[in-house]
C-alpha cells in the first residue's frame, strides 16, 4: 500500500547521495518503490546484466491496474538521475532494448527530462525526435521526470500522470499537465 511518508522519505534519500552510484541506485529505489504500488505490478528485476547491456528495472504487470492495460505484461523501466535532460542516444539505446525483446511500451523516467520539446515549437529536436519515430513503429514510451515524482502525493496522482503521458504520446504532447 502506497506511503506518503515512505515515498518522501525515498525522495529525501535521492536528494541525500553523495556520489553518482549513489544518485543512480537512490533514483531507482524510489522508480521502483512508487511504480511497485500499482496493483498487479512485482519488480521481477533490477539491475538486469545482459551480454551488451543493462535493464534497470523490470516490472510484471498483471494488467489488474487500469491504467496499465494497454502495457505489455513485462515492462522495462529505465531510470535516469542525471544533472541534465537527457538526449537522444540514452533514449535510442533505451528504445532498441525495448525493439530486441519485440516490447512495445517502456517507462523512461530522467530526472531532468529529455530533450526536445513539443510544446514550445521545437519539436525536431533531440530525444524526443527519437520517441516520435518510435512511435511510427508502435513502440510507446512515455516519459516521467523529477518534477512529476515531486508531485505525486497518491497513487491516484500517479495513474493520472501515467495515463495523461500515454495519451500525449498520440498527439505530441508529452509534457503537458
Amino acid at each position: 500500500m502506497f506511503d506518503l511518508p515512505t515515498y518522501q522519505a525515498l525522495l529525501a534519500n535521492v536528494d541525500a547521495a553523495a556520489t553518482n552510484n549513489e544518485k543512480g541506485e537512490r533514483f531507482e529505489e524510489l522508480c521502483q518503490y512508487l511504480l511497485s504500488e500499482l496493483d498487479g505490478v512485482k519488480v521481477e528485476g533490477r539491475d538486469a546484466v545482459m551480454n551488451a547491456e543493462e535493464i534497470d528495472i523490470v516490472l510484471w504487470n498483471a494488467q489488474s491496474e487500469e491504467v496499465l492495460k494497454p502495457f505489455e505484461n513485462i515492462i522495462l523501466v529505465e531510470c535516469k538521475n542525471w544533472s541534465v535532460a537527457v538526449g537522444a542516444p540514452a533514449l535510442d539505446s533505451f528504445i532498441s532494448k525495448l525493439r530486441r525483446r519485440t516490447m512495445k511500451t517502456g517507462i523512461f523516467i530522467a530526472a531532468n527530462g529529455v530533450t526536445g520539446d513539443f510544446l514550445n515549437g521545437n519539436s525536431n529536436n533531440g530525444a524526443i525526435e527519437i520517441i516520435k519515430a518510435a512511435l511510427q513503429e508502435g513502440i510507446r514510451v512515455i516519459i516521467l521526470n523529477r518534477a512529476d515524482l515531486d508531485a505525486i502525493n497518491s497513487l491516484n496522482d500517479l495513474r493520472t500522470l501515467i495515463r495523461k503521458r500515454y495519451c500525449g504520446l498520440f498527439i505530441h504532447k508529452l509534457f503537458n499537465n
